[in-house]
């Protein structure tokens, strides 16, 4: 289509709207209702103008928290360099959106910087990585921004480089037809002119500078958020798995879907509280269990919390293998699967290095601790040591985070008064004795592990006299399932990163041979 074509199609389409202004203003003129119409197009446009210049007078930037809720401390350590980075950039012009070297430079210097805070002191931060590593980077950042124009800019999918191209050129020459307007205009009536023209620069003009400044910004810096969020991904190991598998991981570990219950098919309370005992893997489909370990002394109440939780007994022993323990499957309100893991008890002395040994064991693979600790014996300093020595050997895996603690106060039935026990209580603002004791129970467990936790729950597993299972102990985990998950991206992620290494090796060599012994018998086929 020619350009005389397009012109003569806008013609076509404004001539209506143009006559029907004109016409519409004579009308008013000469029947004398122009100045009703001209007072409220003035409040509208000041109106307009006063909402652009507030709205405009601050940078419209993507949330610059937008992170991951699985990242250890060294992981937002980076990204509060990325958005620092970010932040540098008070203004950007359009020169430089189209510059690529510009974007080039960019990435590099955050690549670096992000890249010195894991691998501190060694000459070059970037030896270590590989080249899927980087190729994965790449596509993830390039994915996540393809998605943000696609969504944000009207009409992206059918633009081309050269419609930006001429869009460029139209604006430029837009700009000299007004200029050449101006200058015409100032020669006709210099003064009136010169009015119009200082006002229009002073409103309109810069308002729309405002807003496209804004704009150019916001792109820009969602260019710093996404790249920086993948090159923390990058050089914490976690695109080893490569993209497939990356994103397949995040999708297991998500929050299930939002049970209906009217689309439930109807269930007997039998099934509902049944649970088997199982150490077997979880389906394939479906959200991923959370592991949930439960640690604690001998004696502790811990089996008796685990048969409060499943409604049946199926913990029947004090005293397990100290490298084993059993694994119950359950599934809390909401939908999502878990795996408890009854660990191993230690003694009243605290746990010996055996202990510790199986207690970080069953730390490493739980997403969730709950530590069990008596009511009836005010001393808690074993549990506070294994807690110490459990964040200490976190602390020295920075590639890991320490899942939450929530302390479980067993045995409330056996608080003074030890013949009174008639569930429910109201343990946090009742007047009752046992209430009462309860609540000084709690607020004693919680100075005394301060914040190695991050709830204290108060409960009796008895069985016929259960309380504070379903009103307390449930709802605490439920509200650290976000933080449970996360531990368990970060496992899983380190669990397949080292997987396969030598048999994917096997099947690259095979891979390759096999391409090579068809390129050899396509050549000597032709000869």
């Amino acid at each position: 289509m020619t350009r005389l074509r397009i012109a003569l199609l806008i013609v076509l389409f404004a001539a209506p709207f143009a006559f029907l202004m004109g016409a519409g203003g004579y009308h008013l003129w000469t029947t004398g209702w122009m100045i009703w119409v001209w007072w409220p197009m003035v409040l509208c446009i000041a109106l307009a103008y006063l909402l652009a210049w507030r709205w405009t007078k601050r940078p419209t930037l993507p949330p610059t928290d937008d992170r991951p809720g699985y990242w250890t401390d060294r992981d937002n350590a980076a990204w509060a360099k990325v958005t620092e980075k970010a932040k540098s950039f008070e203004a950007i012009t359009t020169k430089q959106l189209e510059d690529p070297k510009h974007y080039s430079d960019l990435a590099l210097d955050l690549a670096k910087q992000v890249a010195e805070l894991y691998n501190p002191g060694v000459p070059d931060p970037f030896d270590h990585l590989t080249l899927p590593e980087v190729l994965a980077c790449i596509e993830l950042a390039s994915a996540d921004l393809n998605e943000l124009v696609q969504k944000y800019v009207p009409g992206s999918h059918l633009l081309r480089i050269r419609d930006i191209k001429r869009a460029r050129k139209a604006v430029d020459y837009y700009k000299i037809g007004q200029n050449i307007y101006w200058a015409g205009a100032a020669i006709v009536d210099p003064l009136q002119t010169a009015l119009r023209y200082f006002a229009s620069k002073a409103a309109l003009g810069t308002l729309l500078d405002r807003l496209q400044s804004n704009v150019i910004l916001w792109f820009h810096t969602a260019f710093i958020h996404h790249l920086g969020r993948y090159l923390i991904e990058l050089n914490s190991g976690r695109l080893r798995v490569g993209v497939k598998r990356y994103r397949e991981l995040l999708a297991q570990h998500q929050a299930p879907p939002v049970d209906d219950p009217s689309t439930r098919p109807p269930v007997s309370p039998e099934q509902s509280a049944d649970a088997t005992i199982t150490a077997a893997a979880n389906t394939a489909t479906g959200p991923k269990a959370i592991t949930v370990s439960i640690l604690g002394s001998v004696k502790a109440g811990k089996s008796s919390l685990v048969n409060a939780l499943l409604g049946k007994n199926a913990a029947t022993v004090d005293r397990l293998p100290v490298t084993a323990g059993v694994r119950y499957d359950y599934t809390l309100p909401g939908g999502q699967p878990v795996s408890i893991l009854d660990t191993s008890g230690y003694g009243q002395d605290g746990p010996t290095d055996e202990d510790f040994a199986a207690a970080v064991e069953a730390s490493r693979d739980a997403d969730l601790i709950l530590l069990v600790t008596q009511a009836t014996i005010p001393g808690r300093q074993p549990d506070v040591d294994l807690l110490d020595r459990l964040r200490v050997w976190f602390a020295e895996k920075p590639h890991l985070r320490m899942p939450p603690v929530v302390v479980v106060v067993s045995h409330i039935d056996l608080l003074s008064p030890k013949a009174e026990w008639a569930p429910p209580y109201d343990w946090k603002t009742g007047t009752r004795p046992k209430e009462v004791n309860i609540r000084d129970c709690v607020s004693v467990a919680k100075e005394q592990v301060g914040t190695r936790a991050t709830d204290v729950v108060p409960v009796c597993g008895r069985e016929g006299e259960r309380f504070g299972i379903a009103e307390d102990l449930i709802p605490a985990v439920v509200a650290h399932l976000d933080h449970a998950r996360g531990s368990a991206v970060l496992k899983a992620f380190e669990g397949e990163a080292g997987a396969r290494k030598y048999e994917k090796i096997g099947e690259q060599v095979i891979a390759g041979g096999k391409q090579v012994l068809n390129v050899l018998r396509d050549v000597f086929g032709k000869k």
